[in-house]
Order: C-alpha cells, then sequence, then structure tokens
C-alpha cells in the first residue's frame, strides 16, 4: 500500500512531507513503513553526522551490536538540529496513526477510523528516548534483538560500503542487509519468516520497538569501507493521557504530602506527651 501524503493532519505543520513517496510494508502482523528522504532532510543527517563525531560521546557500551563505533546524538544536539527531529517525530507519530488504523477491525472499522482520526489523531504526542550513529565497518554486525523502554524505532541509511564484495551464493543474498524475523506464525505458505532490505542512503524505516531484528556483517576490499546509518527511539502519548498522568501524579503529591503531615503531628503529639509526663 502506498500513500502519498505523509504529512500529520495539520498541513502547516510539516510542508515537506507532502513530498514524500512513503511505502507501508506488512510482511505479517506488524508492519515496517519505509521513507526516501527528501534532500533537505538527507543534507541535515550527514551535518548531524558530523557534529556527533565532533562531541565523540560513545553509546557503544549501552547497545548489543558488535560495533566499535556509534555515537550518540545527545539530547542537546537533537535540539540543535530542530528540522530533522521534527521530521523524525513525525513520522513516528504518522506511523503510530496507521498502525493504530491497522488493528481496527469489523464491520464498524469505517466508522471507528473516521472517529479516531476525528479526535484522538491529532492528539498524539510523540517524543525521542535515545539516539545514535552506527559506523558499521567490514566483519562488525548486529545480533538479533529488539529494543526497550520505547514503543518505536527507526534507522536512516547515510552511506553503503564503496567497496562492498560480493555475496558468495546468489541464491542468499544476506551481507549488510537488516533482516526482521517473523513474530507470528510459521507456515511458510503464509507468512514470510523473516524480510530483508539492501538499504540505500536515504533510505529510512519505521518499526515496532519489539520487533526482532539484525544487521549482516559484509565483507569489502578496503578494511576501512563503513556503512553508516542513525538509529532512534521514540515513545508516544496523547494529551488526554498525559493530562490523567499528570492530575494522577498531582494527587499522589497531595497523598503523600497530608501523610507527611500527619506523620509530623503524631510526632508532635507523642512528644508534647512525653513532656508532660515528665513535668
Amino acid at each position: 500500500m502506498k500513500i502519498k501524503d505523509m504529512s500529520p493532519l495539520d498541513d502547516n505543520e510539516q510542508p515537506e512531507s507532502k513530498k514524500l513517496s512513503v511505502e507501508y510494508i506488512q510482511p505479517w502482523s506488524n508492519f515496517i513503513c519505509k521513507i526516501k528522504l527528501p534532500d533537505e532532510t538527507f543534507s541535515e543527517l550527514q551535518k548531524l553526522y558530523d557534529e556527533a563525531l565532533k562531541l565523540n560521546v560513545s553509546f557503544g557500551e549501552q547497545l548489543v551490536g558488535q560495533i566499535d563505533d556509534e555515537p550518540q546524538v545527545t539530547p542537546e544536539l537533537q535540539n540543535k538540529f530542530q528540522n530533522f527531529t521534527t521530521f523524525c517525530l513525525n513520522g513516528v507519530r504518522q506511523y503510530v496513526i496507521n498502525a493504530m488504523m491497522q488493528v481496527m477491525k469489523g464491520d464498524n472499522k469505517e466508522n471507528e477510523v473516521e472517529d479516531f482520526l476525528e479526535k484522538d489523531a491529532p492528539n498524539i504526542l510523540t517524543r525521542i528516548t535515545t539516539m545514535w550513529f552506527v559506523n558499521q565497518k567490514p566483519g562488525e554486525y548486529n545480533p538479533a534483538h529488539i529494543h526497550t523502554n520505547c514503543k518505536v524505532s527507526a534507522v536512516m541509511y547515510l552511506k553503503k560500503p564503496s567497496r562492498q564484495i560480493k555475496n558468495r551464493k546468489d541464491h542468499y543474498k544476506s551481507d549488510g542487509m537488516i533482516t526482521f524475523m517473523n513474530n507470528t506464525g510459521t507456515d511458510l505458505t503464509f507468512a514470510n519468516a523473516q524480510c530483508s532490505f539492501n538499504p540505500e542512503p536515504g533510505d529510512m524505516y519505521i518499526f515496532p520497538a519489539l520487533q526482532h531484528h539484525m544487521v549482516w556483517p559484509y565483507r569489502s576490499e578496503d578494511p576501512n569501507d563503513s556503512r553508516i546509518s542513525l538509529s532512534f527511539n521514540a515513545d508516544f502519548t496523547t494529551t488526554s493521557k498525559l493530562k490523567e498522568e499528570q492530575k494522577n501524579q498531582e494527587m499522589m503529591f497531595e497523598e503523600m504530602k497530608k501523610h507527611k503531615e500527619s506523620e509530623v503531628k503524631n510526632d508532635k503529639s507523642v512528644t508534647d506527651g512525653n513532656i508532660n509526663k515528665s513535668g
């Protein structure tokens, strides 16, 4: 299914997203969103990488990848590249909206979708929890894994290896690919066991954080060759849920305050009683 307009509901939020070529890929229950980055966003990605290298904050120790060079994109750097960060957030937001519509089913689906788009979709809020670059050298790889403490993950590609050696076997091309593993059925008549992509610079993939995936190693004639990508994790909520959480926190704070005041009052009563007895 191709969707030409991936912009948020308010057309003024991100005009450039109207030009996006977007493809939703659903090899099983979870679907993957593939986006081709606009030229201006790809240019920002390059500048962001240069800044991350200068900052030189390693993020690799917190990740599962057998990869040496994984510089973090700090929150301060994300704020500096506000247009790029907004593009990422809007991509996640639209992914969430389409995912929520996907699970709606039954005879009343059309009405559910219409109601959702009118009432709930405009109130979806997204935020990036972590962001980092991956500079994958020949022989390095990311084993099968999921992403935790978030709901949505994404990866976009800045550079591919320039001197990668061809796969040894044409019938199973896996070198350097990103592979998503099937979380559901095992009958290969009706579902793929895995879905692999050979990413090109400017490709972006958005997927559920709990979707198992891996990145295969590759061989190259140049030991210093590299595939450079940016990954980030994101979370989302709605304004109504956010208000409800804030209200619950305020109520909890008030209860703690009352409990503390009660403890102080009881301690004072005990102290006063002891003074009276001693007098």
